[in-house]
């Protein structure tokens, strides 16, 4: 997703001026294109240019065998890219653009005698982006070697990236038999001095690439900083208006769902209770909102938009400031202008202006909203300073009691102890932050063993503290990504309640359905958690039955099962090699008989129908052969592979003969997954079913 307005462009009307089935560049290429050879074209030029053939998209699952055997080494895929700026200065005319750049492609292809069996195009992405969609069905294409050369007007078209030049074009498509042309810087993999030229070029696309990344970037902030929105889509409950592109308008429509949010959670619900409220209600999400009215967003979660609310949206909803009328920008940043994964930009660094816009919010209700939020913070602050705190002196003690430290330290260490308690009573978070780290900055002075003790288990105390926190050695719950939910196929999240007295009651960990938390039990009638504890117990003695079930077997019954099933593997995979052995001796005696072919046919002992004739027979018999020797290529390497992991089984059992108590490695090596039901009203119990990784 492109977070600019260069994006409008692909919405461009690219034949409202003139009809494009009139211009001089459609009837030449409809002239040198030859459909009959396509297997497969873009959808987009398909409609664009008339093409009635259908597309083959078999050509991405497995490799073609063309009839026509002149082809062989002529058959070419053309790759059309059109980026933003190539739009920018189309004259307004971006479907002209792709006819010009398409047509040079396609004379080239008809003045070498290639064959186009495959023409690829995109428009408004950057050569760096890995991800373009119809740039690596051109790759998957290549790898079927349903193709002999890849074609394009410029290096750059293929990519703007070193990485991707070195990968595909001079390692990957040299493995893959696939010769790279590129028309107007003359790049041609088969020619071995055009390798240099060919990094050279890339390295310059890269320079130029990065260029422009720091020349929008400095666009972009000039813009933010001028209270301008520079962002893809409208947050939700605004429109981009119509007048002025970056400036918002409030939709009503949007915006009273918005109003009720903030006017429900005011008044004492929470997240879980409005999601409850919405869904029933049948309120369109955000995305999926904005799906109904036509906008080109797409959730990454949910591409034709989210059916339920949940927790997150709502929370997202009541912390954003946008809707006190404060524009807020950069709050997110590619970590490189060749790299989509994002970094989350601190609030201080994030470029905020008030008074953009109209306001949503009734000021009165966005103050009660905002002070809830920060009293909810600083008590999770406070929580989090006085845990915080209690390791950091309860460290310091244990040094003091070692003995390791001399009088005049320890005074100074009660000291600064005695300001931070005093501290911890007035409730002042800031005087607290000072207080902590200015006694563990001291501590960390006083011996190597104490400094190492306090880097490894305290970190400094700021006000960015969330309110989740990992554990210090950044270990996940052992059950994490493993344990779903058996009506909504959904995972279950962890969870920590308080039970017993209220002073004196222990915390336990309990697993319930992530998406009935999320969406207000909406999207899930599983509402049962199950105690941590308990689908321990349960899940260790699954495993020590499975490895009990192993070892029952007598050492006669197992040794025999083992030798059998490999010896199985071993007698079938022999099989296949003779049947492959035979296969590449008919193929090799057809072609001698085809070679003999053209001596009969000069000698004239067969007549030219026949010559054809078996010529024919002899080529398409080569055809299904090859194509079964690839089969049995890949049987061959599916046996082998069921090979390793019996071997793997007999390992894995020979190693845990017990266990007593489970780690994430021992969960990640017995399970799958598992699958928790809800629980039976009937019966009062519920099934939890285990999916391991192998079967004995």
């Amino acid at each position: 997703m492109r977070n600019n307005k260069e994006s409008e462009f692909n919405n461009f009307d690219n034949t409202k001026d003139y009809n494009i089935h009139e211009t001089i560049e459609f009837k030449n290429i409809k002239e040198v294109l030859f459909e009959d050879n396509l297997e497969y074209m873009t959808d987009y030029l398909r409609n664009l240019l008339k093409v009635e053939k259908p597309n083959n998209l078999d050509c991405f699952k497995q490799k073609l065998f063309l009839t026509n055997a002149n082809q062989n080494g002529k058959r070419a895929i053309i790759y059309v890219r059109l980026s933003v700026e190539d739009i920018e200065k189309s004259d307004g005319n971006v479907s002209k653009s792709i006819l010009n750049q398409l047509l040079m492609l396609l004379t080239y292809c008809r003045d070498k005698g290639l064959y186009v069996v495959g023409i690829f195009y995109e428009e408004g992405i950057s050569g760096s982006d890995g991800s373009r969609e119809e740039w690596n069905k051109t790759l998957t294409f290549c790898e079927l070697g349903n193709t002999d050369i890849y074609i394009c007007k410029s290096q750059s078209r293929f990519a703007r990236s070193i990485e991707f030049v070195e990968k595909y074009l001079h390692k990957k498509f040299i493995e893959w038999n696939i010769r790279f042309l590129s028309i107007v810087d003359n790049i041609d993999t088969n020619n071995k001095g055009n390798k240099k030229s060919s990094q050279i070029t890339a390295m310059t696309d890269q320079w130029r690439l990065e260029d422009q990344s720091v020349s929008t970037r400095s666009t972009f902030k000039a813009k933010n900083e001028a209270g301008q929105w520079t962002g893809s889509f409208a947050p939700y409950g605004y429109d981009e208006d119509p007048s002025d592109r970056y400036h918002f308008v409030i939709d009503e429509e949007a915006a009273k769902v918005v109003r009720d949010i903030y006017s429900m959670y005011a008044n004492g619900l929470g997240y879980f209770k409005i999601c409850k409220i919405l869904n029933d209600k049948n309120i369109p999400t955000p995305s999926r909102y904005k799906k109904l009215k036509g906008s080109n967003y797409v959730c990454p979660v949910a591409p034709n938009g989210s059916t339920y609310w949940n927790k997150d949206t709502i929370r997202k909803i009541l912390m954003d400031k946008t809707y006190d009328g404060i524009l807020i920008q950069h709050r997110t940043e590619n970590i490189s202008y060749d790299n989509d994964k994002r970094r989350i930009i601190p609030e201080e660094e994030q470029r905020v202006v008030a008074c953009c816009h109209e306001r949503i919010i009734d000021p009165n209700i966005s103050k009660i909203v905002r002070k809830k939020f920060d009293d909810r913070k600083k008590k999770d602050l406070l929580s989090l300073s006085k845990r915080e705190t209690s390791s950091l002196i309860s460290l310091i003690e244990n040094a003091i009691e070692n003995g390791n430290i001399i009088e005049e330290q320890i005074l100074e260490l009660k000291y600064k102890i005695s300001l931070l308690n005093n501290a911890l009573v007035t409730n002042n978070i800031e005087d607290i932050i000072i207080k902590f780290n200015d006694l563990r900055a001291y501590s960390s002075t006083i011996n190597s063993q104490l400094q190492k003790d306090i880097q490894d288990g305290i970190e400094v105390f700021t006000t960015s503290k969330s309110r989740v926190r990992p554990s210090k050695d950044g270990k996940i719950h052992i059950f994490s990504k493993k344990v779903y939910c058996k009506c909504c196929g959904k995972t279950f999240t962890k969870e920590a309640y308080k039970t017993g007295p209220r002073k004196s009651g222990k915390t336990k960990a309990y697993l319930k359905c992530k998406n009935r938390l999320q969406t207000g039990g909406s999207a899930c009638d599983n509402n049962n958690s199950i105690q941590y504890e308990k689908l321990e117990e349960v899940v260790l003695n699954e495993i020590n039955s499975l490895i009990n079930k192993y070892y029952n077997q007598s050492k006669l019954e197992k040794s025999y099962y083992e030798n059998k099933n490999h010896s199985n593997i071993k007698r079938d995979i022999e099989v296949l090699e003779k049947e492959k052995n035979d296969l590449s001796k008919q193929i090799a005696l057809n072609s001698e008989r085809f070679a003999l072919l053209y001596e009969d046919r000069a000698n004239k002992i067969i007549t030219t129908d026949e010559f054809v004739m078996l010529k024919n027979k002899y080529q398409n018999d080569n055809n299904s052969y090859n194509l079964r020797i690839e089969e049995i290529n890949l049987e061959i390497s599916e046996l082998e592979n069921k090979k390793d992991n019996q071997q793997n089984i007999c390992d894995i059992f020979k190693k845990y003969k017990h266990i007593s108590k489970l780690d994430r490695i021992i969960v990640d090596t017995f399970i799958s997954k598992i699958l928790i039901d809800k629980i039976d009203k009937g019966t009062n119990t519920r099934e939890i079913k285990i999916i391991w990784n192998f079967n004995l």
